[in-house]
């Protein structure tokens, strides 16, 4: 294998892998007009997820609130997980090229483990990684370094030989916590370069494109 390939590649699912914001946005927006409160744009929703359900609803809805907000988001969001769904740049072409080259990769995300594989599924990529992990089936959520550790035991990975791919602080820090080789990172979710920077990635990337090219050098 050559030396610049990891053995594992860790991908973040929304903002990374997926563009998910419009579907995202519509299920908040619908569940504060349910709930009677005001409603929240697409900016608002890009600004606010990354945490999880449970931490998106209380930035959102405020803490009294966050139970039911919870509650009524799963409960609507798999009617509406499809709408806008579609991949970035790069997505499937890198997937591939990583797949040809025998290198271990699975989508780790702070979604809902159940709908992150049925986008995958919907967008018919789910073959190209090996295993999902998402929140809802255990107690852990990123940056928790217990998730981390699960995640790499049930791949039968070493974190030395491991990297990340996210978008957001929270991939950073999941990637630091979790004693992770490399973590790099897209713009193309919900924080640019700038905004990344101070967080101290060790690379920063407008697309997977750029990441194949510059870091895995597979496309």
């Amino acid at each position: 294998m050559a030396p610049h390939l990891p053995k594992t590649v860790l991908f973040d699912l929304d903002g990374t892998l997926v563009d998910n914001f419009e579907a995202i946005h519509r299920c908040y927006d619908d569940v504060m007009h349910m709930m009677g409160l005001p409603g929240v744009t697409l900016e608002q929703i890009r600004r606010a997820v990354g945490g999880s359900v449970n931490v998106t609803v209380v930035k959102l809805a405020g803490e009294a609130n966050a139970p039911t907000a919870t509650r009524l988001f799963r409960e609507h969001f798999p009617d509406v997980m499809f709408h806008g769904l579609k991949m970035y740049p790069g997505c499937v072409a890198l997937l591939e090229a990583l797949k040809a080259r025998q290198i271990q990769t699975a989508v780790y995300t702070n979604k809902d483990e159940a709908n992150s594989k049925k986008i995958l599924e919907h967008l018919n990529i789910r073959h190209l990684v090996d295993n999902v992990f998402g929140t809802n089936v255990h107690p852990w959520r990123k940056p928790q370094p217990e998730f981390t550790h699960h995640v790499l035991t049930q791949l039968q990975a070493q974190a030395n030989q491991t990297v990340m791919v996210g978008d957001s602080p929270f991939d950073i820090s999941t990637a630091r916590q979790g004693g992770l080789a490399r973590i790099h990172c897209v713009t193309t979710g919900s924080h640019t370069a700038e905004e990344l920077e101070p967080y101290k990635p060790d690379t920063i990337h407008a697309d997977l494109t750029q990441i194949g090219q510059e870091v895995f050098r597979v496309l």
